[in-house]
């Protein structure tokens, strides 16, 4: 094997505990943030509307500058999003192969949700910026609602497909037991 074949592998390294302490406590900020930005928007709520909305615009340029400096291999590292091992993992993942699905060292684990977090990271920081924006420029209120807008659904598909991928499974799993499958892997 070259230089080249070893460099173009993947990374794999056991994840530290607090990698994903800081992950979820930025999930947990920008959430809630976003949440409060969403439902505040109204005249009489506009001073907590504009901070949630800093919050969300600070929370996004320190993902951004975590994962930029976050070690290969890192939950906190965020994958660029490709086409080819997209398209695999839904060949995949629509053909029932479970060991392709979790990502073997050929293909990158769920490349779909390198996409969704792509996808959400800047249409949520467009719908932040844009807000900063309008405080200064009016006529740009009118783009910040769209994206905000916008943004929801994209944060709805999000909870969605995290849900479907991961949760359901599980709760089959569970719903199945033992007394459906014993020995086959594909319960």
């Amino acid at each position: 094997m070259t230089t080249t074949e070893k460099a173009a592998t993947p990374v794999r390294r056991k994840p530290k505990a607090i990698e994903f302490t800081i992950l979820y406590g930025w999930h947990a900020v920008i959430s809630g943030a976003f949440i409060v930005a969403y439902f505040s928007g109204d005249e009489d709520t506009y001073a907590m509307h504009q901070f949630a909305g800093y919050l969300v615009l600070a929370a996004i340029g320190i993902r951004v500058i975590a994962a930029v400096f976050a070690p290969q291999g890192s939950p906190l590292r965020i994958r660029r999003p490709t086409l080819a091992p997209l398209a695999a993992w839904l060949a995949a993942l629509a053909a029932g192969n479970r060991a392709r699905i979790g990502g073997p060292p050929s293909l990158p684990r769920r490349p779909f949700f390198a996409l969704m977090a792509a996808a959400l990271l800047i249409s949520i920081g467009a719908t932040a910026a844009s807000g900063a924006a309008a405080d200064f420029l009016p006529f740009i209120e009118h783009l910040h609602e769209a994206l905000g807008e916008l943004a929801l659904w994209i944060v709805l598909g999000h909870v969605g497909s995290v849900f479907v991928l991961n949760a359901l499974p599980k709760l089959w799993r569970r719903a199945a037991g033992s007394r459906l499958c014993p020995t086959d892997e594909r319960c």
